[in-house]
């Protein structure tokens, strides 16, 4: 429903419910933005994902995208936002994120030989200032993946809710 997709967006864009958009035009593009999600959390997670912390500009730019993009049934719609999520991905979570679309759909990929790849790759790029190894700039990435609900948490332990594997 409406009130349940605004609250949804909301928590993924602003870290709360109670956060709106700081303006007027932000506010309208919000509903616009959550009518052609339909409802699909997936769509709305997604797309708020893409917006969180960006300014205005790119609010307008993905609400304009949207709206040549969503024509047809759901699924074409989700497939549409998905694909507007993907080209708005940084270059190095694309790697990444290709590199796992190689597995078969729902197969669980354990997270530690994923990272493990993607470093022997090259697909992990460390900065030296960072103060991190090659292995916390894939976990980064790894985490940054599944915030975008690009990637599915499979097993998670039970003791510290730390994600052991994937799915795509």
């Amino acid at each position: 429903g409406e009130v349940d997709s605004r609250t949804l967006f909301l928590r993924r864009t602003f870290g709360s419910e109670k956060d709106c958009p700081d303006t007027h035009r932000k506010e309208e593009i919000l509903v616009d933005i959550l009518k052609k999600c339909g409802g699909m959390p997936l769509a709305i997670n997604s797309i708020a994902s893409l917006l969180a912390g960006e300014p205005e500009s790119t609010w307008e730019y993905v609400w304009k995208s949207l709206g040549a993009m969503t024509e047809g049934d759901d699924l074409e719609k989700m497939k549409q936002i998905l694909d507007l999520s993907y080209i708005h991905l940084p270059d190095h979570l694309k790697t990444c994120l290709l590199h796992v679309c190689m597995y078969p759909e729902d197969w669980e990929i354990d997270k530690d030989d994923l990272l493990k790849k993607w470093v022997a790759e090259g697909f992990v790029h460390v900065s030296r200032n960072s103060g991190l190894d090659a292995e916390d700039v894939a976990e980064k990435y790894f985490k940054e993946l599944m915030s975008m609900c690009m990637i599915q948490p499979g097993k998670i332990d039970d003791y510290n809710n730390e994600v052991l594997s994937c799915r795509v």
